[in-house]
């Protein structure tokens, strides 16, 4: 990750007035804004997110708005440009950083920041982001199921009543939410029948943005980390809780050999006759529940 301070030559070449993120692996960069910036403060593109009283930018605008201060591969003599700042190939991080993100819309300019020394403020904020999402049973909505006539997948399995998520944020937080609370905000307009097709049929593809800064509903709707951590039930465990009864109670093939005193080979045919389930299956290996081999 590449962090960098956002700041404006003509209010103050020392103040942050938000940092900008780059995830090289994912390609895609994400905007925190500071607190106490207003609307006339705060960069282009940016002000309209502090009117709206958004603490951070979704991964669409962050790159709008990192792609407008960087050369465009149209632009003409782009190849002496490149062989000018040492670059064999086009590569709009490069530039952006080489430009010190500097555009002639505006006076805004990028500091590079270490992460072992960033700003309280945002430290605090990349501790809220979230680690990880898995699925999780729900009680059953009000609404009592979909009705006879809902359209569902093409596989023709629809997801269970009930469905929902178990949220884990790095800084120990367990959130569980419901599916239907996930899509609650989303486009109220709709009638009933299109949210709960919605809901039914892509609610079940959830994964975290890079730096866990939010969640994709689908390609309209995405959910800030700063968002879940105010919707479903806070869990009284943690993410520690969770690891610890992982590595107590989660063993591979070769330790259920031993728990057992056979072979690995007895264990492979055990699973293969249905006597043991393993709860994950690798190239080579198995994982089991510790009570598995035990029962």
């Amino acid at each position: 990750m590449k962090i960098f301070a956002i700041r404006d030559a003509s209010i103050a070449k020392d103040r942050d007035l938000g940092w900008l993120l780059y995830y090289p692996v994912s390609d895609e960069y994400h905007i925190e804004i500071c607190d106490g910036v207003d609307e006339w403060e705060a960069p282009l593109l940016i002000s309209s997110f502090v009117k709206r009283g958004k603490k951070s930018l979704d991964p669409g605008s962050s790159r709008l708005w990192a792609e407008l201060r960087i050369i465009p591969p149209d632009r003409q003599n782009l190849g002496m440009i490149l062989r000018a700042n040492g670059l064999r190939e086009y590569d709009p991080f490069r530039l952006l950083v080489l430009a010190e993100g500097r555009c002639a819309q505006d006076d805004c300019f990028l500091v590079p920041l270490k992460e072992g020394s960033l700003p309280a403020e945002l430290n605090r904020r990349l501790q809220q982001t979230i680690l990880s999402c898995i699925p999780a049973d729900m009680p059953v909505p009000a609404y009592g199921g979909p009705p006879a006539d809902m359209p569902v997948p093409a596989d023709g399995n629809p997801p269970a009543e009930g469905t929902g998520f178990l949220f884990f944020f790095r800084d120990g937080m367990v959130r569980r939410i419901s599916a239907e609370d996930l899509l609650a905000d989303y486009n109220r307009q709709q009638s009933r029948m299109e949210r709960l097709a919605c809901y039914y049929r892509e609610i079940t593809r959830l994964s975290p943005e890079a730096g866990g800064h939010g969640v994709r509903i689908n390609e309209k709707w995405r959910l800030s980390s700063e968002d879940l951590r105010r919707k479903g039930s806070l869990l009284p465990v943690t993410n520690r809780d969770f690891y610890t009864y992982i590595q107590d109670n989660i063993i591979d093939t070769s330790t259920a050999a031993s728990l057992l005193r056979c072979s690995r080979q007895n264990i492979l045919d055990l699973v293969k006759r249905g006597k043991l389930k393993p709860v994950l299956t690798l190239k080579n290996n198995y994982l089991f529940l510790r009570e598995e081999i035990f029962r």
